[in-house]
């Protein structure tokens, strides 16, 4: 709202989210013509601002690495911003909406409330459904918080590379990756999987170590590694996906869907007990 007392606005973005399944998305518009030509003050730049600082919120959620105090991403956190932001920036109170995870529920938004001519014509879903989906796994079996990396650290001989989750108790006991196989560019996504496949064949052939703030953890060759796999929309080409369950099968990884991410929960509980 470039002028509060005049009353106009536009619609810059939208987030959606879920608190049980701690995952959130922002997307904001990818045409700005109509935001620029009701911004005579020249604050759109604020609103970015804004934006960036709801973007490290998100990220701060899975142990993101903004090195600022942020407040972590949540609907009441929202629902505090649309109450107390009244200038410049504004946000709508949140109100629920179902759809089967944050950018399905974007796509909604978008399509009813926020106009953006230029907006993707296909869209795809990223890996944050199955991260929530692990989290919510690990709280399901009362896997100790202190027990949980997200965003791990692991080496192994010359190749390092990091994990999604890995859980540890002094000796790591399983590392957990989630991959989205409908992200538009194959090639780079083909890529990551190489370079995480070689960190995990170095793994399976002479063990690791975990490293985190406090310590390190080993990680031995037998550990179970996770797969937790987006699969490709039917109606895409997704080379990446037929390489990475090749590579899956090579180096032992088990691949799961996030509906079957259950067993990452029972697993983890069982091999800390284990190992107690």
């Amino acid at each position: 709202m470039p002028d509060p007392a005049r009353g106009e606005f536009v619609n810059i973005g939208a987030v959606a989210g879920s608190d049980d399944a701690a995952e959130w998305e922002l997307r904001l518009v990818s045409n700005l013509s109509r935001a620029k030509a009701l911004d005579e003050r020249g604050v759109l730049s604020k609103a970015f601002e804004f934006a960036a600082s709801l973007e490290d919120s998100i990220a701060a959620l899975g142990g993101g690495t903004s090195e600022e105090i942020v407040e972590v991403m949540s609907s009441a956190f929202l629902r505090r911003l649309s109450e107390d932001m009244q200038n410049v920036v504004q946000l709508s109170t949140p109100a629920p909406i179902a759809a089967d995870g944050a950018e399905a529920a974007l796509e909604l938004v978008f399509d009813q409330l926020v106009l953006d001519a230029a907006r993707k014509s296909f869209p795809f879903e990223k890996k944050h459904r199955a991260q929530g989906a692990v989290r919510k796994a690990y709280r399901s079996h009362a896997v100790p918080t202190a027990a949980i990396r997200e965003r791990a650290a692991v080496r192994s001989g010359v190749f390092d590379g990091v994990f999604d989750f890995a859980v540890h108790n002094g000796r790591t006991v399983q590392l957990v990756q989630c991959w989205s196989f409908q992200l538009p560019n194959q090639s780079d996504l083909a890529e990551q999987v190489r370079a995480w496949s070689w960190l995990v064949h170095e793994i399976r052939r002479s063990g690791g170590e975990l490293t985190y703030a406090s310590g390190e953890a080993s990680v031995p060759q037998d550990l179970d590694i996770f797969a937790v796999a987006i699969p490709p929309r039917s109606d895409v080409d997704a080379p990446a996906y037929a390489e990475a369950q090749a590579a899956f099968a090579e180096i032992g990884v088990l691949e799961v869907a996030p509906d079957d991410v259950d067993q990452v929960g029972v697993q983890a509980a069982d091999a800390l007990t284990a190992t107690t």
